[in-house]
């Protein structure tokens, strides 16, 4: 898929009309919506401590894809060159997780207990902000299309199990519930990369004090790695959580 992006500019270059040439505006600005496909799964796990024995629980993840919003520019510094920037925000992705834990018996040694148990409303969130190189490729005189690549600098927000705390049930300890399952939000920040393509089609000139204003489509792949602590006294192993994906977005250009 990402060298079908390359290949597909690079015919498009050769195929370009000697007339098309790129426009007279240097600044330019984008405005993007659209949608992050990637989704992942992801499992804590961590130790239960209790009645001198150790028992565990483990807690499974799914997050999934979710729209975002962009916005961003940059400055043409040759005939088919510029450098730019653009921050990205995706919106938070609510999920619920189940809980399955293994609780020791108070009373017979190496006898464990299974509960359950599901937490609703956990939040994940990204931020990217991309520094983009970005190489055009006029097709006509109306229509350009836009390779662009570059590091990108993501921050994620995520809600993670920090602690478990099970309750007896009944008097001859043969159940167990999970009373309480707590959580806490987790924040952390990795450098990864982006590559991609625009399209831009204008569809008016010399719009007040823009030079002209158009529309455009814009597909990326953007990628990041991340480790998310849990707080010390918890017991968890940190949550490794993928970011980024491929993206697909629609909105508006404007040339300065």
């Amino acid at each position: 898929m990402r060298s079908s992006l390359f290949a597909l500019a690079v015919a498009l270059a050769v195929a370009a009309p000697a007339a098309a040439q790129p426009q007279d505006s240097r600044i330019f600005a984008n405005i993007n919506f659209g949608f992050q496909a990637q989704g992942q799964d992801f499992t804590q796990a961590a130790e239960l401590p209790l009645y001198d024995e150790t028992g565990n629980w483990e807690a499974a993840h799914s997050i999934d894809g979710g729209p975002f919003f962009e916005i961003g520019g940059g400055y043409r510094i040759l005939r088919n060159v510029s450098v730019g920037v653009a921050y990205s925000a995706r919106t938070g992705d609510s999920r619920d997780v189940t809980v399955n834990a293994s609780v020791p018996s108070p009373i017979f040694t190496d006898t464990f207990r299974a509960a359950s148990a599901t937490v609703s409303g956990l939040e994940h969130t990204e931020q990217a902000f991309h520094v983009q190189a970005l190489w055009h490729v006029p097709v006509t005189v109306e229509f350009d299309v836009t390779l662009f690549a570059g590091p990108t600098f993501f921050r994620v927000k995520d809600d993670l199990i920090v602690g478990v705390e099970p309750v007896e049930v009944g008097g001859d300890f043969s159940t167990v519930n999970l009373q309480s399952i707590s959580t806490a939000e987790q924040k952390n920040t990795t450098t990864g990369f982006h590559l991609g393509i625009d399209t831009r089609y204008i569809l008016m000139r010399n719009v007040g004090f823009m030079r002209n204003v158009g529309a455009g489509a814009m597909l990326r792949y953007s990628r990041g790695s991340v480790d998310l602590e849990a707080p010390a006294g918890s017991g968890a192993a940190p949550a490794s959580i993928d970011l980024g994906g491929f993206e697909i977005g629609v909105g508006l250009r404007f040339m300065f």
